[in-house]
C-alpha cells in the first residue's frame, strides 16, 4: 500500500501581519468562521485518526454543517481602504462540498481565487492573520 502524500498550496491574499500553519490531519470536520465584509475569524474543527481535534482559532462565530468532503474552496482578496495598510485581506469564501454549498460568506469583492480539489482532499489550512484573515492556503494529501 502507497503511503499519502502531503502537499502545501497557497496562501491567496496579503502578505500582512502573522503567518500561522496549523498542520496536516485526518480530515476536516467542521469550518467556522465570522464575517461582515471580510472574514474576521476563521477555525478549523480537524479529524485526527477518527478523534475531534480543535484547530487554533484565527483572529462572533458562523457555524455550518459539518464538512464531509469538500470539492472546492473559492472566495476574494481586496485592499480595503479602512485598513492603515493597502494589504489584501480576505473578503469572502465559498465552500463546495460533494452534497452542497455554502456561501458566499463575506463580501465577494476584489481578485477571485478559486481552489478545486481534484484526486485530494484538504487535511490543514495555513494563511496570515492579523486584525482579520490576511491570507488562505491549504495542506492537502494525494
Amino acid at each position: 500500500m502507497q503511503a499519502s502524500k502531503d502537499i502545501v498550496v497557497g496562501p491567496w491574499g496579503g502578505s500582512g501581519d502573522n503567518g500561522w500553519d496549523d498542520g496536516s490531519y485526518t480530515k476536516v470536520r467542521q469550518i467556522e468562521l465570522s464575517h461582515r465584509d471580510t472574514i474576521d475569524f476563521f477555525s478549523v474543527l480537524y479529524d485526527l485518526n477518527g478523534q475531534p481535534f480543535d484547530g487554533p482559532k484565527h483572529p462572533s462565530k458562523h457555524s455550518f454543517p459539518t464538512v464531509k468532503f469538500l470539492v472546492s474552496v473559492s472566495g476574494n482578496a481586496s485592499p480595503l481602504s479602512w485598513l492603515a495598510t493597502t494589504t489584501l485581506v480576505v473578503c469572502s469564501f465559498t465552500f463546495k462540498t460533494n452534497k452542497r454549498i455554502f456561501g458566499p460568506y463575506g463580501q465577494e469583492e476584489g481578485t477571485p481565487f478559486n481552489f478545486p480539489i481534484e484526486n485530494s482532499l484538504i487535511v490543514g489550512f495555513n494563511g496570515r492573520t492579523g486584525e482579520l484573515l490576511d491570507a488562505i492556503g491549504f495542506h492537502l494529501t494525494l
